[in-house]
């Protein structure tokens, strides 16, 4: 037993080896081409047909007739099932001609095999009870009756789900292979294929590899056998969990297949599922969809049960695919429509606050020229006359609060206009940094998680938050004691007190941006993000607890902080 463990390790270790001097991917090019330019090897296996098709017309001797008729039947075997069977009762009505038991008996037995390879179980077991090994040879037929019958029943314990029969047709099997042994020759391909089959299904499976690498030093690369040797090495590798060889081994079969026209495409299909299951759809879908197209030709019922339901799986990951690239591109281009929209609104709004910063100071200009030269006035009467000093102090002390109130919406809006070009250009370099990773994600096709990403609104709650606390920032560096100001106004159980000190609770972020002169409920929801109708319930809310006349309590809230 430790021999056998100690086999298996180093046979297994050189074949990691050599995994890691593979390029899997230039072998799925050659696979790809080869597909491709699959017509070509149709229409060189078509010549090759009609070629022994006009010969078989011309042949007149039955024993000529035979042997074309058998060629037939060989170029068939893995290519259309029906012709191929077609042509085996030629061969078989022409022997009976020639009275050739022996080779009537071959025959029928390779029609139970092909029959056996399509899911025809009862039709193979019918067939092979019409032969009686008393006419058949060593040489003609004898090896081909045993190996129909070890296949037949092979298969038969291989895809049956009732233990009982499994049982019964392994044990048949196994009798047929032991008959196999006996007529055939150790060093023949068909003696190893047993042996290796034996091997495999009792778990022997340093034996089968020893078998196999014989086999495989026997056949010439490219051909139809090389391309049997490799799909069982495949599953050799696939023993120990090595994926890599066992994929290499599956494109070998797949390739030698194409070359040779063989429409039984058992390695293609499996190369497909494993793809499909690894998440490479685009390959999968066109293996499977190229193996559905050969088996179609080769028209086996086994086959198609065995691809359509890999088909339709395939088909339903494609469409998947399909959707969530269709999806995560709508939006990425809503996501890069939205932030250039927004790009746009803050520069539009930059534009307008500077032409408004612009106004205030004109307006400021004119009122000091104004003040200026009231003043002047105001001197030059007091030399003429005399002026009440309560006049005078009232008046110098609304020209105070004006000129209070210009100084501070100066200081305000530039104060402002600073913060949002920042902001802007903050937000210039955060659309380039999320562009130059939509476009690596992009080039990675890390797809998924662009997917969770867009899906996500993780991103908008942050900019958002980040935004308000700017606000907060802002308004409380340039009205300290607006909170505190604010909530003197309102009846106690009112009153707003928010747990840090540095951030504005929504309530009060609202009577900020009145306090500011943004004072429409439209314009005040939309910077908060609320609907209107929730803004209209803060504001009527907050006027029910104020102390004094609700009426006049924003124009009131407006004139807090002039003294900050």
């Amino acid at each position: 037993m430790k021999v056998f463990f100690l086999t298996v390790i180093l046979q297994f270790s050189f074949a990691q080896m050599f995994a890691h001097s593979i390029n899997l991917e230039q072998m799925y090019n050659k696979l790809d081409n080869l597909i491709d330019h699959s017509s070509q090897y149709i229409d060189n296996h078509e010549n090759n047909i009609n070629r022994l098709r006009l010969y078989l017309s011309k042949a007149q001797d039955q024993r000529v007739r035979y042997e074309e008729s058998f060629k037939l039947y060989s170029e068939y075997k893995s290519y259309t099932n029906d012709s191929a069977i077609v042509y085996l009762q030629r061969c078989i009505s022409i022997a009976q001609k020639m009275h050739r038991k022996d080779l009537v008996g071959k025959c029928r037995s390779l029609m139970a095999f092909q029959c056996s390879s399509s899911g025809l179980y009862t039709e193979a077991l019918q067939i092979l009870r019409q032969v009686s090994t008393r006419d058949l040879t060593r040489m003609n037929g004898l090896s081909e009756y045993y190996i129909a019958y070890n296949h037949v029943y092979q298969e038969l314990g291989y895809y049956t789900r009732l233990n009982d029969l499994k049982r019964k047709y392994i044990i048949m099997s196994d009798i047929y292979r032991d008959s196999v042994y006996n007529v055939l020759d150790k060093n023949t391909e068909e003696y190893l294929l047993c042996k290796e089959s034996y091997y495999f299904s009792h778990k022997l499976y340093a034996d089968a590899m020893n078998i196999n690498n014989r086999r495989l030093a026997k056949v010439t690369p490219g051909s139809r056998n090389y391309a049997i040797v490799a799909y069982y090495r495949s599953r050799l590798y696939n023993i120990n969990g090595n994926m890599p060889m066992k994929k290499y081994w599956l494109i070998e079969s797949a390739m030698s297949d194409i070359k040779n026209g063989v429409m039984d495409q058992a390695s293609l299909w499996e190369l497909s599922d494993i793809l499909n299951k690894e998440g490479d759809i685009d390959r999968s879908l066109k293996y499977i969809r190229f193996t559905w197209e050969c088996n179609n030709k080769f028209g086996t019922r086994m086959r198609s049960w065995q691809i359509s339901p890999l088909l339709s799986i395939i088909d339903s990951n494609y469409q998947k695919q399909i959707n969530r690239k269709n999806q995560t591109l709508t939006v990425f281009i809503t996501i890069v429509s939205l932030m250039s929209l927004m790009l746009l609104s803050s520069l539009f709004f930059v534009y307008r606050q500077k032409r408004k910063l612009s106004d205030a100071r004109n307006e400021l200009r004119r009122i000091n020229e104004k003040l200026v030269m009231l003043n002047s006035k105001l001197s030059n009467a007091n030399d003429n006359l005399d002026i009440s000093n309560h006049e005078l102090s009232a008046t110098n002390q609304k020209l105070a609060i004006s000129n209070q109130r210009l100084n501070e919406s100066n200081r305000v809006k530039e104060e402002y206009i600073g913060r949002f070009l920042s902001i802007c250009s903050q937000y210039v370099d955060k659309l380039d940094d999320f562009r130059k990773m939509v476009n690596k994600k992009l080039k990675n096709k890390e797809l998924q998680d662009l997917f969770t990403i867009s899906k996500s609104t993780e991103f908008k709650d942050k900019e958002l938050d980040e935004l308000y606390a700017n606000f907060d920032s802002v308004f409380l560096h340039l009205f300290p004691n607006f909170v505190n100001d604010f909530n003197a106004m309102l009846k106690p159980e009112f009153q707003i007190h928010s747990k840090d000190s540095e951030r504005l609770s929504t309530d009060i972020r609202i009577f900020a941006l009145i306090r500011l002169g943004i004072d429409d409920s439209s314009k005040i929801a939309e910077f908060l993000h609320y609907s209107v109708n929730t803004i209209y319930n803060y504001r009527a809310r907050i006027k029910n607890g104020v102390l004094t006349d609700r009426e006049d309590f924003e124009r009131r809230v407006k004139d807090l902080g002039l003294n900050s």
